[in-house]
Parts: C-alpha cells; sequence; structure tokens
C-alpha cells in the first residue's frame, strides 16, 4: 500500500470527485479526513467498512477559522498531516453563461471558494507537513484553463489561478520538503456533473475531439492522486498533470 500511516485530508470530499479521491487514497493505507461543508459521513462509512481509517468534518475552505480547525482535527485524530489535496470548488452549480451575465456576487463566491480556499488550506497545512518532515499538497484544477472555452469564464479565471498558485507555493516550499503539484481533469462524469443539463451532448462533442474517444470517469483520475500523494513522486513539484484524454493536444 502506498500510502500506508500516511495521512491525507481532502476538501470538498463529500461527494464528486473528492469521494472518489478519499476512498482511493484510503485504498492504498492512507488515513483520511473529509473535509466538506456538506455531510461526509456516506464517504466515511465506506471507507470504514473496507477496512480504512477515516473521520468527516465540517469545513468552509473560503473561512480560514475552518480550515485551521481542519487540520487540528487531522492532527488530533490522526497525529499529523503529509497530504493536502484541495479539491474543493464551485462548479456543479454554475451554469454555463456568458461573461457579460456573471453576477458580481457569483464571481466573487467562486474566487472565495476556488482560489482563497486552496490558499487557506494550504497555508493551515503546511506547519503541520513541516512537523513530518514534508509532505504533498495537490490542488486539482482543469483542462479548461489550458485550452480557452468560453461561457464559464469565473470558473476557468479561477483554476488558471490554482495553476499559477501551484507553481509559486512549489518554489516557496520546496526548502520545506513539501511538494505542490496540480491535476488538470477534462470533463469528469461525477455524480453532480451528470446531473447537468445537456451534459450527454457536451460530453459527446468533447469525446469525439480527442485521441482517447470514451468518456472520462472519477476512476481515471485517482491513480495520478495517489502517485502524485506517495513517495513515488518525491522529485516531481511545481507541475500540472493533464488528465484528460489528450484534450489539450488539439
Amino acid at each position: 500500500m502506498k500510502l500506508k500511516e500516511k495521512v491525507a485530508v481532502i476538501t470538498g470530499a463529500a461527494q464528486g470527485l473528492g469521494a472518489h479521491f478519499a476512498v482511493g487514497l484510503a485504498e492504498e493505507g492512507a488515513n483520511v479526513l473529509v473535509a466538506d461543508i456538506l455531510d461526509g459521513g456516506e464517504v466515511v462509512q465506506r471507507i470504514n467498512e473496507n477496512g480504512g481509517r477515516a473521520a468527516a468534518m465540517i469545513c468552509d475552505v473560503s473561512d480560514e477559522k475552518d480550515c485551521n480547525k481542519m487540520i487540528e482535527t487531522a492532527e488530533s485524530l490522526f497525529g499529523g498531516v503529509d497530504i493536502l489535496v484541495s479539491n474543493a470548488a464551485i462548479f456543479s452549480e454554475l451554469k454555463l453563461q456568458s461573461m457579460m451575465d456573471i453576477t458580481v456576487e457569483e464571481w466573487d463566491r467562486t474566487m472565495a471558494v476556488n482560489i482563497r480556499g486552496v490558499w487557506f488550506s494550504a497555508k493551515a497545512a503546511i506547519p503541520a507537513m513541516q512537523k513530518r518532515g514534508g509532505g504533498s499538497i495537490i490542488n486539482i484544477a482543469t483542462n479548461r484553463a489550458l485550452i480557452g472555452v468560453p461561457m464559464m469564464l469565473h470558473y476557468d479565471a479561477s483554476k488558471g489561478a490554482v495553476l499559477a498558485m501551484t507553481r509559486a507555493m512549489a518554489a516557496e516550499l520546496g526548502d520545506k520538503n513539501i511538494r505542490v503539484n496540480a491535476v488538470a481533469p477534462g470533463l469528469t462524469m461525477s455524480e453532480q456533473v451528470l446531473k447537468r443539463e445537456g451534459i450527454a451532448e457536451r460530453n459527446s462533442s468533447i469525446v469525439n475531439k480527442r485521441p482517447l474517444k470514451r468518456t472520462q470517469t472519477p476512476e481515471d483520475l485517482i491513480g495520478s492522486v495517489v502517485f502524485l500523494a506517495s513517495d513515488a513522486s518525491e522529485f516531481i513539484t511545481g507541475q500540472t498533470i493533464i488528465v484528460d484524454g489528450g484534450s489539450v493536444m488539439r
């Protein structure tokens, strides 16, 4: 088990991609804290029933006090923090719309969660990782920020910032033996995404344009996250792994 005795904190892990990451890391031996504004009890139950060890807590990553409490909880329950997966983001509830129609309130809320949340989570985790001699931070971005896609400017801008933050954080934290990398998925058919109106047609168009012509599922991302969390990637930092079936190549 690649992550045995490691402690992983995963934000936005009560559902969607975050829940899959939590289960995947637990299957590799990590103790997992499921942090979300929603109740993560079902994810914890699934992990514990499969022989893993997990706990859940309510956390709004846009609130610095919540992020500090999140890390304190992981230290109290599991003895430290080795891995942070910054997955929490506003996405599935955002509708496709022109930049001319995005409200200031929607823009600010998206930035608060998708950007400030990444900063607050890392800021809270760094001292805990230093106590363990280092760690791995994995920021979840999107291939949209690398392609240029219309009709969701606030989301794409926030994830473009995450890519820039990943490199800047990696440069700053290397001396602390903390690695920072990003995973940039393509359109992934998680439970929440499948609820979006017109998603089947949009997915079909994307599939037909990329080299690997099948639907992307959450399971396609777990291997990259486990790799970046593990010692197998101990000399990799400041990088973005694009997991999208080759869409960015077009």
